[in-house]
């Protein structure tokens, strides 16, 4: 073979191994590219995730506030109520009590009479067989009657001292009314911060999002939007409901009869949360408005002339009145437990609210002697 010959298969075979070696080479070097690359990509992430979680815990300041004034909308919902109710429950009990003094010493005077009145009493100290005697006879009888006089007179002290606290109390119930549009309101103020914090974490990609921190950040966020929840329907549960003024009674009652199976109490508790019975008419921050807190597309949608002037009147207790009994009719409030549950959802579209209108006209019912309304998704 010749020298030609024997260094073409050399310099073909050496062609090879130049490739070879180039290739693995360039494989190496990229292996070594793409490790740094990974790493580097792992690091950015990771800055990433630590910036977003810095950006998140600054707006957790405003989430701890937006929290603080939800929960005082929520216990305002329910408290003012309560010490509304519970204020005129002591006047109840204190004219309870002067009633019953007044009785009594109704009681003791018949008594006197039929023993011979203040001739009897006179006799009976006169015939006493001694001087010690008659001083204790003369004092029972002016006991007797300084006593029923003194508690007759404390009752009615305390009655009005009572009533008093009452009124007052119910002044600044009125002064300070919260109502659900107040909830709602508080909710969403809370609601967006926490979805600022939200949007911040959908910044990242997915490597970022699922380092641990990220994760844990995720977590807290959605949890705090549940325990929101949870409260509210918490608040619910407490709730109370408050007197009814006499022309609000009325037009419940009468509002609800042209609704085939709408309960009134469901009417009047739905008037109750929002509006505290005209209390609190808005306009809200949503921009509902009026007694039974409608926004002004929807009255106008059901409105009904509830006082016959001719006019639909959002601002009018009658036509709002009659409007949400129309409302809550049209969405099947008349058609038993599912019915009402629908019904009241459009109202409000909140599973807590339906809940807190249940328990408000359960306790009005209970207290007028009507059947205990009941709503069933």
């Amino acid at each position: 073979m010749s020298p030609e010959l024997a260094a073409a298969p050399r310099a073909a075979t050496a062609a090879r191994t130049r490739t070879a070696i180039a290739a693995g080479l360039a494989a190496a070097l990229l292996l070594v590219a793409q490790g740094s690359a990974g790493a580097e990509s792992a690091d950015e992430a990771k800055a990433r995730a630590d910036a977003a979680a810095q950006r998140v815990a600054v707006l957790q300041k405003q989430v701890d506030a937006a929290q603080d004034a939800y929960h005082r909308a929520l216990d305002g919902l329910a408290g003012a109520i309560s010490r509304e109710v519970s204020a005129n429950q002591n006047v109840a009990a204190a004219e309870k009590a002067a009633l019953a003094a007044r009785q009594q010493r109704a009681a003791a005077i018949r008594a006197l009479d039929q023993s011979g009145g203040s001739l009897g009493v006179l006799e009976s100290v006169l015939t006493a067989g001694s001087p010690s005697e008659f001083a204790a006879r003369w004092n029972l009888s002016t006991d007797v009657v300084d006593t029923l006089v003194q508690e007759s007179d404390d009752n009615a002290a305390k009655v009005a001292k009572r009533r008093a606290e009452a009124e007052r109390r119910d002044r600044h119930a009125t002064r300070v009314m919260v109502t659900v549009a107040d909830v709602q309101d508080a909710y969403d103020k809370l609601d967006a911060v926490l979805s600022e914090q939200q949007d911040i974490l959908d910044t990242l990609d997915s490597h970022a999002r699922e380092l641990a921190h990220a994760e844990r950040l995720q977590a807290r966020i959605q949890a705090e939007r549940e325990a929101a929840a949870n409260d509210a329907t918490s608040s619910a549960g407490q709730a109370t409901a408050s007197g009814i003024p006499k022309d609000y009674l009325a037009l419940y009652r009468a509002a609800a009869a042209t609704c085939d199976g709408l309960p009134w109490p469901v009417l009047a508790a739905v008037g109750q949360v929002e509006s505290g019975h005209g209390t609190n008419v808005g306009p809200s921050s949503s921009g509902a408005m009026g007694p039974m807190q409608f926004l002004p597309s929807t009255f106008a949608a059901y409105a009904v002339d509830g006082d016959k002037d001719g006019d639909t009147d959002i601002w009018s207790p009658a036509d709002s009145i009659y409007t949400a009994s129309h409302y809550l009719c049209a969405n099947g409030g008349g058609n038993g437990p599912r019915g009402l549950y629908t019904a009241l959802w459009h109202y409000n579209q909140a599973d807590w609210y339906v809940q807190l209108v249940i328990r408000v006209a359960g306790q009005i019912a209970t207290r007028f002697g009507e059947p205990v309304p009941t709503a069933a998704a």
